[in-house]
């Protein structure tokens, strides 16, 4: 065995459901010629603080949900690594990992990290922390993790809603200065978004035509206050079919962005909360981490459409 593969585990993450599988992913690895370090998170940060050893290896393997994927992203771009990195989802979202064709399978996702190709992928900086998927601030930022996961397969995109809203007079909103690459977009808003994937957080769908992982920009969605449940209606359906030119929506895609704020109300950055200032300068780093991906999706409009 000529190559090294370091394999960040975090045991809590798909109910502990790795301990079953754990043997049968190191045994496809040696197989392949790798030699595995196989290590087991202790602590929130400690995947952070694990995959700063990226440079030893050859390949790093994220085992976990998207805060622990995360975490790594965060630790491989400080250490300058520049070896690829698998995927095996086992979080209970998985938003960023379904939008790249990658199954909460370990034993596919194992399959797919040995025999896929390796592709550069787009990261945004948020205040210097890393994020591939999803930034979100105010209505559905924390719903969208804490709605319990039957829930949200029973009544879908309606289950994150229900549990953001539950009454529209209480709905808060922010006065916020925006400017998306020198495009001033500021307002008063309940709900502000960045992404680069096919869904926001796993609750509003983006137009995949418009999405491309690739480019170079992440995509920002903001949604003022709906006077009236008929507003509120309207701004939905409007979200579920990807009509981002109602009245109360706007849509931007660019490379840099910048956020003020008076209420400093935490973000959700994949997954995990995020404290700020009320200050934030996003930007976009095109190419940033490599991923081994489904050959076959590494063109970029093919992961663009994801699942």
């Amino acid at each position: 065995m000529d190559k090294r593969v370091l394999m960040i585990v975090n045991p809590r993450a798909g109910k502990m459901k790795i301990r079953n599988s754990l043997y049968g992913a190191i045994e496809k690895l040696c197989s392949a010629g790798y030699e595995p370090t196989v290590v087991m998170t202790q602590y929130n940060g400690h995947a952070s603080e694990l995959s700063m050893r990226a440079k030893e290896y050859d390949l790093v393997i994220c085992t976990g949900g998207d805060g622990t994927l995360n975490q790594v992203i965060n630790g491989i771009i400080d250490s300058m690594a520049t070896c690829p990195l698998g995927y095996i989802p086992l979080g209970s979202t998985n938003d960023f990992a379904g939008s790249l064709g990658i199954p909460n399978n370990v034993d596919s996702a194992i399959d797919i990290i040995l025999s896929g190709r390796e592709t550069k992928l787009d990261v945004a900086s948020f205040n210097g922390r890393y994020f591939l998927d999803t930034a979100m601030f105010g209505a559905f930022s924390r719903a969208s993790y804490d709605t319990p996961q039957d829930m949200k397969n029973q009544l879908g995109f309606l289950a994150y809603i229900l549990e953001g809203i539950k009454d529209l007079p209480s709905i808060r909103t922010f006065n916020m200065e925006v400017c998306v690459d020198g495009e001033d977009v500021s307002g008063e808003y309940m709900l502000c978004a960045i992404s680069n994937s096919n869904t926001l957080g796993g609750i509003i769908p983006l137009d995949k035509t418009r999405v491309d992982i690739r480019d170079g920009q992440f995509e920002l969605i903001m949604a003022a206050k709906p006077q009236s449940a008929l507003e509120l209606r309207n701004m939905i359906r409007s979200l579920r079919l990807k009509d981002f030119a109602c009245n109360g929506i706007v849509f931007r895609s660019g490379a840099n962005m910048s956020i003020r704020c008076a209420d400093s109300s935490p973000w959700t950055i994949d997954g995990e909360k995020e404290i700020w200032d009320g200050h934030a300068d996003i930007q976009v780093i095109p190419g940033a981490v490599s991923f081994m991906l489904p050959d076959g999706l590494h063109d970029s409009k093919e992961i663009a459409g994801g699942n």
